[in-house]
């Protein structure tokens, strides 16, 4: 799973915008944090020069408008950090995640550069964006609670990226350290589990429980439905239903008495390789146990009939052509995914350079001109036509950049474009299906896993009972 944050930047006192932008994008960027460089990527501008093309921006932004506030209150660029639970992403993918939620977030409209660290136990990126418009006629609109809808576009490409998210989020953004002190038990929530793991096997009826977790120094608060725990120092109790599912006023009742949560295990197929699955799952479900009990008041008989209906229409009936199909959705939507990828990068590139292109030959005058002026009068035509230059030079550097030895015309950067955009538009109506196909069979994927699993450990009990 992904945690994400927003912070806005502001000039420090006494320090210039230019030399917030270069300190806070060259944190990003540095090499020992980044495999070398190899793990920062850049949206409508080069890492290399991606400072001074914000600061490029800004200029046009105020001759244009001619609107200017304090620096104090002025917002140059803001900040987007994911960070990732270790072990669950590579580097590249971090950084392919972390570039896809920047453009939804800022709907393509703003710079940005996407640096991902490697030199934590956790895989996090820093993404730092303009907050001038790719048009400078406008500024990013952080509207209030922004971390909400950056969150949703989190959640949703994790997922899309097969990582987990988190199902019962906070109102507010999770810094990572927070969210790691979870993961290694200082919370409140992994105390409280913990807590009730240890006393459940001690105690022989609910009353008792109750007793012992005061016992333990929590406030026990129960009626009909609900049960809720308060911790000494904690300021709001904790409902046990928000721990999960096999904490519950109702799975806690059922597993009084019993030594610990049953492990999740792998599920094993017949010798030959093959389950009969309709058959197998309609008899689990026939037969059902509070294992399966649990599950269906979770997901309900509808979900279940749904995947039992999905095997039908597909005519799925071994686990391992499941298993075999679900490979090859996630294999061909990746593959669409990537060339979407590759189209949008160059799209970028194209935009970028005509954008570029232009410039270079709307200031190539007033260039010339700066260079044909005596050293001594230099300084002030700079300051006279600042922005003129700053264009010029960053044009200059974007086609270094890009490798690009002569221009080519804006017609035929433009034609290439407007093919790349019809491809992509094909392109995009295969992802959605595939997205939506994906969607569909990994959760049938693992409702049988789960069913499969569930009934493994149900037998399993069985069995250590009659021994």
């Amino acid at each position: 799973m992904a945690i994400s944050k927003i912070k806005p930047r502001h000039a420090s006192e006494g320090r210039s915008i230019a030399a917030v932008l270069a300190d806070r994008i060259d944190y990003g960027k540095n090499p020992e944090k980044t495999n070398g460089g190899l793990l920062v990527t850049g949206y409508q501008c080069s890492p290399d020069t991606a400072w001074q093309e914000f600061m490029v921006s800004k200029q046009i932004y105020t001759a244009t408008t001619g609107r200017r506030r304090a620096p104090d209150k002025d917002v140059i660029s803001y900040l987007l950090i994911q960070s990732f639970e270790p072990g669950t992403i590579t580097p590249e993918d971090a950084n392919k995640l972390g570039y896809q939620m920047a453009l939804e977030f800022t709907g393509g409209e703003h710079q940005f550069i996407v640096a991902t660290h490697v030199d934590k136990k956790h895989i996090h990126c820093h993404i730092e964006f303009n907050s001038t418009a790719l048009d400078c006629s406008h500024k990013f609109n952080n509207v209030k609670n922004s971390f909400i809808p950056l969150r949703k576009i989190n959640d949703r490409i994790c997922q899309e990226f097969g990582l987990n998210i988190i199902e019962e989020p906070q109102d507010k953004g999770k810094h990572y350290a927070e969210w790691a002190a979870e993961k290694t038990g200082k919370s409140w929530k992994v105390r409280l589990r913990q807590t009730i793991d240890k006393v459940l096997p001690k105690v022989r009826t609910f009353d008792e429980f109750l007793e012992a977790m005061r016992q333990e120094g929590y406030e026990v608060v129960q009626s009909k439905k609900i049960l809720k725990f308060r911790a000494q120092g904690q300021e709001r109790f904790t409902r046990s239903k928000t721990l999960g599912t096999d904490y519950t006023l109702e799975a806690l009742q059922e597993r009084i008495g019993k030594t610990q949560l049953p492990k999740r295990k792998k599920i094993h197929l017949q010798k030959d390789g093959k389950v009969n699955l309709l058959m197998d799952i309609q008899a689990r479900l026939q037969g059902r146990g509070p294992g399966l009990e649990r599950w269906m008041k979770i997901h309900n008989l509808k979900e279940a009939s749904k995947t039992l209906n999905y095997l039908t229409e597909h005519g799925i009936t071994e686990y391992a052509v499941l298993l075999e199909r679900a490979e090859t959705m996630v294999a061909d939507f990746e593959s669409v995914s990537t060339s979407i990828k590759q189209m949008e990068h160059r799209m970028e590139q194209i935009a970028a350079l005509k954008t570029h292109i232009i410039n270079y030959a709307k200031t190539r005058d007033t260039y010339a001109a700066y260079h044909r002026t005596k050293a001594a009068d230099k300084p002030a035509f700079r300051t006279a036509h600042e922005a003129d230059l700053l264009l010029h030079e960053a044009a200059k550097r974007a086609f270094d950049a890009q490798g690009v030895k002569k221009l080519p015309t804006v017609k035929v950067l433009q034609a290439e474009y407007t093919e790349l955009l019809t491809k992509k538009k094909a392109a995009y109506e295969d992802y959605k299906r595939l997205r939506k196909e994906n969607q569909e069979l990994q959760a049938v994927k693992s409702n049988v896993d789960t069913l499969l699993r569930i009934d493994e450990e149900q037998q399993e009990k069985k069995q250590e009972q009659h021994r």
